[in-house]
């Protein structure tokens, strides 16, 4: 069975290999999971996402490359996106 890998798919069969073969591998939080899950979810970019959050795209960046974690406000935020997406782009419109 052949089937087609994404980029992030690839990169975590990478990070998969480099684990089993005892090399430093990336590690990942569970809020940077939450914001990179949520945004593909949502089929959104960065910038699409951080109009949509009403936040600056770097922080969306720095939330999903692990330089800053995001609060619990934004962390709630990120959830209520996930359920209810169209009453926050009502709101962002």
């Amino acid at each position: 069975m052949t089937t087609k890998m994404g980029k992030a798919g690839a990169a975590l069969l990478e990070e998969v290999r480099a684990i089993k073969a005892g090399r430093h591998a990336r590690t990942w939080t569970p809020e940077q999971l939450l914001v990179i899950a949520v945004r593909k979810e949502l089929k959104k970019s960065q910038a699409s996402f951080s109009r949509l959050l009403g936040v600056p795209i770097g922080t969306i960046r720095d939330w999903e490359q692990g330089r800053k974690q995001p609060d619990s406000a934004a962390i709630t935020l990120i959830k209520v996106a996930k359920l209810y997406p169209q009453a926050l782009e009502e709101i962002a419109a």
